[in-house]
């Protein structure tokens, strides 16, 4: 009896040490300071491309159009990007890559494979319909929490699928 107490305590311990060195390697998450301005989900992005091209992510969202920060984040909470922005420069962050632009759009565009209208989110996250060439959105399912967006020109199309945590 005594035995398998100490083997389950060895066990109990190499687990917890386990579980540390994973809490170790997560990259901290800014935390928002107005709820109003933060949102927090998942995203996929579909390039109707020859070959097609598809990534998803989980994000975070926080600021406005003028300025703020997009975070993507791995399955196990690490950070894969970051774009911030701000009226006068934009940043894109890729582990130890970093670029720096004038226009939020091109760093996008490095970001996805595609001209993402990253200020338009704003907008369309709030429900609120923001007019951007070539692109739909379908609101039918905000009240849940959901939204897509389709882009048909330019080429390739795009579709863009956002997943809000509630």
């Amino acid at each position: 009896m005594k035995r398998d107490a100490a083997q389950r305590r060895a066990w109990l311990s190499v687990c917890g040490l386990g579980m540390l060195a994973l809490a170790g390697c997560a990259t901290p998450r800014p935390q928002a300071t107005d709820t109003t301005t933060f949102w927090s989900g998942r995203l996929a992005l579909q390039l109707l491309s020859t070959p097609p091209q598809s990534w998803s992510a989980s994000f975070e969202l926080q600021g406005s159009a003028e300025q703020g920060q997009m975070t993507l984040l791995s399955p196990i909470g690490t950070t894969l990007a970051r774009l911030s922005w701000t009226p006068h420069a934009a940043r894109l962050e890729q582990g130890q890559d970093k670029t720096e632009s004038s226009n939020l759009q091109s760093l996008s565009q490095r970001l996805t494979g595609t001209d993402l209208p990253i200020a338009a989110l704003f907008e369309w996250l709030e429900g609120k319909a923001a007019d951007v060439p070539g692109w739909q959105v379908d609101f039918s399912a905000h009240p849940e929490g959901r939204l897509t967006a389709r882009r048909s020109t330019p080429a390739p199309e795009a579709v863009l699928r956002i997943l809000l945590d509630r």
